[in-house]
C-alpha cells in the first residue's frame, strides 16, 4: 500500500476567546483529529454549522483562520511534514 497523499494525526486547534466581562482565555477547539486520504479518493467532512470541519480543512493545508492555532499534532501531505517545514 503506497504512502497517503494527505495524513493528519492528533491535530488540535486552539483559539483565543473574549467572553463579556471576563478575562480572554485560550481554549481548545479541535482535539486531536485523525484522517488519511489517498490519491484518486474524496474524503468528507460532516457536522453541524461551527463544529469545525473548514477549520481542520484549512489546517490540513497548513493555514489558520484569524484568531485560531494549531496547538498539536502532524500534517503530511506527500510524505512531507508541512507544519515542521520538513
Amino acid at each position: 500500500m503506497s504512502e497517503p497523499l494527505l495524513k493528519v494525526r492528533g491535530l488540535k486547534i486552539g483559539a483565543t476567546v473574549y467572553p463579556p466581562d471576563a478575562k480572554p482565555h485560550k481554549i481548545e477547539i479541535v482535539h486531536g483529529v485523525d484522517f488519511e486520504l489517498e490519491k484518486g479518493k474524496v474524503l468528507g467532512l460532516i457536522g453541524e454549522s461551527g463544529a469545525g470541519k473548514s477549520t481542520i480543512g484549512l489546517s490540513a493545508l497548513g493555514y489558520g483562520r484569524g484568531g485560531v492555532e494549531l496547538t498539536g499534532g502532524e500534517v503530511w501531505v506527500n510524505g512531507r511534514d508541512i507544519l515542521q517545514g520538513g
